[in-house]
């Protein structure tokens, strides 16, 4: 498993879940503070340092948990509400994992370590090309969505 975490600029950073590590609100809250704060700091200090982030992460548990909500609330960060089960407003679903899988297709790898690279060479290309750009639809994307009172919406 893997988390990202990207702008419009970009993926900020890309992080291999521990191999049979179970994803808690623990681990997200650690992930937060220990790993995406330090990468924005490097890559994005703009971000921390004009206006008060906001984050659009999905309804998964560890995301709403009251010590995740306890860090994002600390750090007066906003939340942008995510509709249960809406996949179509979800960046990550519609624009960027579809992108960092699409050169991995067909591809049988030895170890994780191996995937762990060829992940990370189609992260560094999808930065490079200045692929990840979903985030940018999301706003026409979440206005279909609600025109159509939530039905499944293909091809935005």
């Amino acid at each position: 498993m893997a988390i990202f975490a990207y702008d419009s600029a970009g993926i900020i950073l890309t992080h291999a879940v521990p191999q049979h590590r179970t994803v808690t609100g623990q681990y997200y809250a650690d992930f937060l503070e220990h790993h995406l704060c330090r990468a924005l700091r490097k890559k994005r200090p703009h971000i921390l340092g004009e206006n008060t982030p906001i984050i659009l992460h999905n309804n998964a548990r560890p995301h709403v948990t009251d010590i995740v909500n306890q860090v994002l609330a600390r750090w007066q960060w906003e939340v942008l509400y995510h509709p249960s089960y809406s996949p179509d407003i979800s960046p990550c679903n519609f624009d960027l994992i579809p992108k960092v899988k699409e050169p991995l297709c067909g591809r049988r790898f030895k170890t994780i370590p191996d995937i762990i690279d060829a992940v990370g060479r189609s992260v560094w290309t999808i930065n490079k090309t200045g692929a990840a750009k979903g985030i940018m639809r999301l706003p026409h994307r979440w206005e279909h969505v609600l025109h159509n009172v939530g039905e499944y919406i293909e091809g935005l």
